[in-house]
C-alpha cells in the first residue's frame, strides 16, 4: 500500500513537471527586455494578410526583419534614438526613443483602399485605443525572435536604388505631414511596457 502511495505521487509530480505552462505565459516570457537593453516586437496578425511580408530595415539600409502572418517578431534593440523603415503594400517611416528595460510594440496590417491593399503601421502608444488593444492583436501569434532571422544585418533582396527610392518615399511624407502625422508613427520612451506590464497581457 505504502509503495502504490509513492509511485502514485511520482506520477502525478512526473506529469506536473512534464506538462507545458499556458502559451499566452510562456511567450510573454520573450517580451521581457533586458536591463540594459530594449525590446521591439512587430505584430503582424491580420489574416487577409497572410500570405504578405513585412520588411524593416534601417537608414544604412541592412534589414531589421521580415514579419510574415501571425507572427510576433521580437528585436533587440539599443536604448536611444532609431529611424526604421516598414514595407509592404507600400513604404512607412517610424521614428524610435527606446529607453533600456522596456518593450515596444509595433503592429503591422494592411486595408483595402480603392480596390486594393495598402499598407498600415501602428505604434502602441501609451494612452490610446492601440495600447488597449495590444492584448488582443498579440492573441494566436507565434512568437519569433530576429536573431534566427536569415535577413538581419543583410542588405535588402532588391537593387540597392530601389530600396533608396523607399527610404525617399517615407521620408517625404514625413516632412510633408503635419505634427499630427509624424506623431501617428513614433514611440516615445514612455511608451515602452515595464517587466511588471508585459506580466499584465
Amino acid at each position: 500500500m505504502k509503495t502504490r502511495h509513492h509511485v502514485l505521487l511520482f506520477s502525478v509530480a512526473l506529469a506536473a513537471c512534464a506538462s507545458p505552462g499556458p502559451a499566452a505565459a510562456d511567450s510573454k516570457s520573450a517580451f521581457i527586455a533586458p536591463e540594459d537593453g530594449a525590446l521591439l516586437v512587430f505584430i503582424h496578425n491580420l489574416y487577409e494578410d497572410r500570405s504578405t511580408t513585412y520588411v524593416v530595415f534601417d537608414l544604412n539600409k541592412q534589414c531589421v526583419a521580415e514579419v510574415r502572418g501571425r507572427q510576433a517578431e521580437v528585436i533587440p534593440m539599443t536604448p536611444g534614438r532609431h529611424t526604421l523603415y516598414i514595407y509592404g503594400y507600400n513604404n512607412h517611416r517610424v521614428d524610435l526613443d527606446l529607453v533600456a528595460g522596456r518593450t515596444y510594440f509595433i503592429r503591422l496590417f494592411s486595408v483595402e483602399k480603392f480596390a486594393t491593399r495598402v499598407s498600415e503601421v501602428t505604434p502602441v502608444q501609451r494612452g490610446t485605443k492601440s495600447y488597449k488593444l495590444l492584448r488582443t492583436w498579440l492573441e494566436g501569434a507565434r512568437v519569433t525572435s530576429a536573431d534566427g532571422d536569415p535577413c538581419r544585418g543583410k542588405p535588402l533582396k532588391e537593387r540597392q536604388n530601389r530600396t533608396q527610392r523607399r527610404i525617399n518615399e517615407a521620408n517625404a511624407d514625413w516632412k510633408t505631414g503635419d505634427e499630427l502625422y509624424r506623431f501617428k508613427y513614433k514611440l516615445l520612451k514612455e511608451d515602452g511596457l515595464t517587466a511588471e506590464e508585459v506580466g499584465w497581457l
